[in-house]
């Protein structure tokens, strides 16, 4: 998260006119203290996939701003715009450079958008860079001509972007299957991917990820761990089950997988909050429930199908 810092850029005339005037006397009201922070949705994405954030804009008073407005210093389009419903609209969300216009907001308010940008297939790291200002200006006013007050996040954040086979995903816009590398092989054994159960979330998954993952009495286990995370962590409870597939190169897995009678004992860990979920139920021909698995033989590869309400790691059993 980033937390912002505000840059004065006129005189207090400059500032009357942006913020309003005081009742009594024609004097100017005091600025308002804002604040500006910023969540990466999520922090790591892999290359190419969309990146999101989530930027909130609050205004602690004691006045009110007259007009606010939110830009960016890329000029690229975002590929997903979730303007705050209560203040106003982007304008030019999916056809240009971002430029949110939010009307006043009162002592005590605050506006929230969601944004997402497509990452470049290269490099180590993205940031399109939020400004909100009180006067409409862009990044390009190089020559500080407009008047008013702007408001940055302060320590630099970017999204970390990976081209690592073992990572895939990041903010999921259309509630799309994000996976690891497919191509299986000897130095890549496992394939792991995720289907979000609503759209515009965060979707990652990680072969192999880092840390040790405790499972006691889980049996002889299948592959590698792989990591899971959708939305902001929450359980989503009440919300339709989402599937996780474990695709293990079939070579590697120490079982015959031609016996029916072995692929019937094969399931899942799923391992959350501290808990240890044995996925061994057989999902019904009449829809998925949540635990049952899946495990079927493709192209000679295992693959195991889970249905889970919750993130955490799986790994396959048998």
């Amino acid at each position: 998260m980033r937390v912002s810092t505000m840059g004065r850029l006129t005189a207090a005339a400059a500032l009357a006119c942006s913020f309003g005037l005081a009742a009594a006397g024609g004097a100017a009201a005091s600025p308002p203290r804002w604040s500006m922070t910023e969540v990466n949705l999520p922090s790591v994405v892999h290359n190419g996939s969309s990146a999101g954030y989530r930027v909130t804009i609050a205004n602690a008073g004691p006045s009110n701003i007259s007009t606010l407005y939110l830009v960016t210093k890329t000029t690229a389009a975002p590929v997903y715009v979730a303007p705050d419903p209560t203040h106003g609209t982007c304008t030019q969300a999916l056809a240009g450079p971002l430029k949110c216009s939010f009307g006043a907001v009162n002592a005590g308010d605050s506006v929230t958008v969601t944004v997402a940008y497509q990452t470049p297939t290269s490099g180590t790291s993205f940031d399109p860079v939020f400004q909100g200002n009180s006067n409409g200006a862009t990044f390009s006013d190089s020559r500080g001509t407009s008047h008013g007050d702007t408001l940055q996040t302060g320590t630099p954040q970017p999204t970390t972007l990976t081209s690592s086979k073992d990572f895939g995903g990041g903010f999921d816009i259309d509630a799309g299957a994000v996976s690891t590398d497919p191509l299986l092989s000897k130095k890549n054994i496992q394939a792991t991917s995720v289907t979000p159960p609503v759209p515009a979330v965060v979707a990652t998954v990680e072969d192999n990820p880092a840390g040790t993952t405790d499972c006691p009495g889980c049996g002889s286990l299948l592959g590698e761990w792989a990591e899971v995370t959708v939305g902001d962590g929450q359980p989503f409870q009440g919300s339709p089950l989402f599937p996780i597939s474990m695709t293990i190169y079939g070579k590697s897995v120490p079982l015959k997988l031609s016996d029916p009678t072995v692929l019937a004992k094969i399931g899942m860990v799923h391992v959350h909050d501290g808990i240890v979920d044995t996925l061994n139920t057989p999902c019904p021909a009449s829809g998925p429930i949540l635990n049952c698995v899946t495990a079927t033989v493709v192209a000679g590869n295992l693959v195991i199908t889970g249905w889970v309400d919750e993130n955490g790691r799986v790994r396959g059993v048998g």
